[in-house]
């Protein structure tokens, strides 16, 4: 008696990688929708995001620092500005997908949706970080009229975002989470078919985000 032949298993879905999703949303969100949920499939792209966040705000404040600290000084100021910079990118991912998971409910998988986004970032975030270094840089002023170190930082500062280099850096880092809720949308439209599942996800960890990331420019924003 032949034995039966066994049934072939197809392999199992392989999620896209966050990178994909330059090429094009739809197509990402499409392969991602038959893959299991994992909350932290793509916890990498919103750390390396914060990193370079950090970065760009540190290079934005190197004036500053560079005019009104030296030695271990300096260097605690620079580690300062980019880990609370970087702290700040990370509790925006976390509103992203908390907020996110309450509008769009469990189907919309809001931790994979926006730690995805954050693969739009990097790129962003390395060409301004080139172009802060590379860039020519206008002549500081010396600080000989400030009575206080804290005058002479705050003349530095309104000094900085005079740089016209400075002011498109600023504006880009507040308005880049735009483009990330943008892709949001779209992926929770996919996950769910559902529109107001999706603009609920999409709008719900809108204003926080962005109040939080208004907090992290606030010294540049006030000195615009």
């Amino acid at each position: 008696m032949a034995r039966p032949r066994p049934v072939p298993v197809s392999p199992p879905p392989t999620p896209p990688l966050a990178a994909e999703l330059l090429r094009g949303p739809t197509a990402f969100f499409e392969r991602l929708r038959p893959v299991p949920p994992l909350s932290w499939r793509y916890a990498l792209p919103p750390v390396l995001a914060a990193l370079l966040a950090g970065g760009v705000y540190a290079l934005l404040l190197r004036p500053v620092v560079a005019a009104t600290a030296q030695g271990a000084g300096a260097l605690a100021a620079h580690v300062v500005n980019a880990f609370g910079t970087f702290f700040l990118t990370v509790v925006g991912a976390a509103l992203m997908a908390g907020l996110g998971h309450l509008g769009a409910g469990r189907a919309g998988r809001a931790p994979e949706v926006y730690g995805a986004t954050f693969a739009v970032l990097p790129p962003l975030y390395l060409a301004l970080a080139a172009l802060l270094l590379v860039w020519p840089q206008p002549d500081w002023p010396a600080g000989e009229q400030a009575s206080s170190v804290l005058e002479h930082q705050q003349a530095m500062v309104q000094a900085v975002m005079r740089w016209p280099l400075a002011r498109v850096t600023v504006l880009l880092l507040l308005l880049a989470p735009l483009a990330q809720f943008v892709l949001a949308y779209r992926g929770f439209f996919i996950l769910t078919a559902d529109r107001r599942r999706a603009l609920l996800g999409t709008l719900l960890p809108l204003l926080p985000v962005l109040a939080v990331t208004a907090l992290g420019l606030a010294p540049l924003l006030a000195a615009w």
